[in-house]
């Protein structure tokens, strides 16, 4: 309940510095007042839409941006390693190697599919624990690209928001024959172009980066379910084999 609260306040604020009038009559690329109704409009209004747990799994998803703090990668490419020792310890009988795999691996869908490896289970029960899977890495993931397309999409607005008010005061002005003007046009024009900035290359990339990283962690997972499901017919197969 906090966080929607906190974000009421802040796009109250939002609105009282949109309204306020401007002190100071310099134009240039450096705004604080646009940047105000721009970036708090968008803090504001995602924290009132989104959960708690969502906007901080939001926060930690900015160190995807960069290779040296992102850890998708290195959790992508341990899962892809242990999917070969999987594979490899139980083709060649070593069932301690893929019991321990169950236990200390470093991937949640690795220990679940070392574990149905050992348990021999396919079809739909193989089937209910990757969708289990599939259903909890949606549901983490999902809030937090939308979190990221709302950004996306209420910057531009807000910077609409901005462009509105400055050209209201700059009428206000004009219509005075005195005032103000400069500040005015900053705020009109200078809202507009950080509210189109952040939304194009911020929101939109990040939303697109962290739906493409959905999209490979579950295509891995239905590697994962095929793998095991082929390695239990393959034993299968093999015993009927050795019994007849």
């Amino acid at each position: 309940m906090l966080t929607p609260l906190v974000g009421l306040v802040i796009l109250v604020g939002v609105i009282l510095v949109a309204l306020g009038e401007r002190t100071s009559g310099k134009l240039s690329f450096i705004d604080w007042h646009a940047a105000i109704v721009v970036v708090g409009g968008v803090v504001g209004s995602v924290m009132m839409a989104l959960e708690r747990r969502a906007l901080f799994r939001m926060l930690l998803s900015v160190r995807d941006l960069f290779p040296s703090t992102s850890t998708f990668p290195r959790q992508m490419a341990l899962t892809k390693a242990g999917l070969e020792e999987m594979r490899t310890a139980w083709r060649d009988g070593r069932r301690g190697a893929v019991l321990q795999m169950a236990e200390t691996a470093k991937t949640k869908e690795l220990q679940v599919a070392a574990d149905s490896l050992l348990k021999r289970q396919s079809g739909a029960v193989l089937q209910e624990r990757f969708t289990a899977l599939r259903t909890d890495y949606m549901h983490h993931a999902l809030p937090v690209i939308e979190g990221w397309e709302m950004v996306g999409k209420l910057a531009p607005s807000f910077g609409m928001v901005g462009t509105v008010t400055g050209m209201v005061q700059l009428f206000k002005n004009m219509a005075e024959e005195s005032g103000n003007l400069g500040g005015a046009m900053a705020m009109a024009l200078l809202a507009t172009l950080y509210g189109i900035t952040i939304g194009a290359a911020v929101g939109g990339p990040m939303s697109s980066r962290i739906n493409s990283q959905l999209n490979d962690r579950l295509t891995m997972l239905d590697l994962l379910e095929k793998t095991v499901a082929a390695l239990v017919e393959e034993q299968n197969n093999h015993s009927a084999a050795s019994e007849g």
